[in-house]
Order: C-alpha cells, then structure tokens, then sequence
C-alpha cells in the first residue's frame, strides 16, 4: 500500500490515454453543452432544411456550416480534431474554386 496517489496514466496505451484526456477535457469544461440560441444561424439552418442541394457548391455550403457548428462544440476542442476540421475546410474551399473555373 503507498501513501501517495497511483498515476494510472502510465500504465494506459496511448490510444486509451487520448480517450481519457478527451473524458477529462470535456468534464472539466465550462463551455455549456448546447451551443446558445442565435436568429441568424437559425434562419440559415431554415434554408438549408428547405430544399435539397441542387449542387456540390451547396452541398459544401451546408458541410462547411455543420463543421462550423462542430468545430465550436467542447467534444471538437481535441487538436487533431480541430486539424482534421481545418483541413476539409480547406480542401471543400479548393474544390469550390476549381468547380468554378469549369
């Protein structure tokens, strides 16, 4: 028996140690769980539930808003996460562009 606290983190793969961090970044957030009422967003949410996409640049419209909306979550404040979000971004925004070049 010791007097001290046990850091089970050592004993953790790093894949389970991730796991854990995230658990304790989002237990120990003090951002509220549901993103606050905003009219604007709404209204934009509205139109993007109105009618299908007619084309890829709409579709990447309504991803580039849901990755906006999820990048502003505590369960995205993960740094890769964040990566992996700026990088679709990034590749949707050039996907754009060369669409609109045909």
């Amino acid at each position: 028996m010791t007097n001290g606290p046990i850091n089970l983190d050592t004993h953790r793969s790093s894949g389970k140690q991730r796991e854990t961090e995230m658990r304790r970044l989002h237990a120990n957030s003090q951002l509220p769980l549901k993103l606050p009422s905003q009219p604007h967003l709404e209204s934009l949410e509205d139109q993007m539930l109105a009618e299908p996409a007619r084309t890829w640049a709409e579709v990447m419209k309504k991803w580039r808003f849901l990755l906006d909306r999820y990048a502003a979550t505590p369960e995205a404040e993960d740094q890769r996460i964040q990566k992996l979000i700026k990088r679709a971004l990034s590749d949707m925004e050039r996907l754009r562009k060369r669409e609109e070049r045909k």
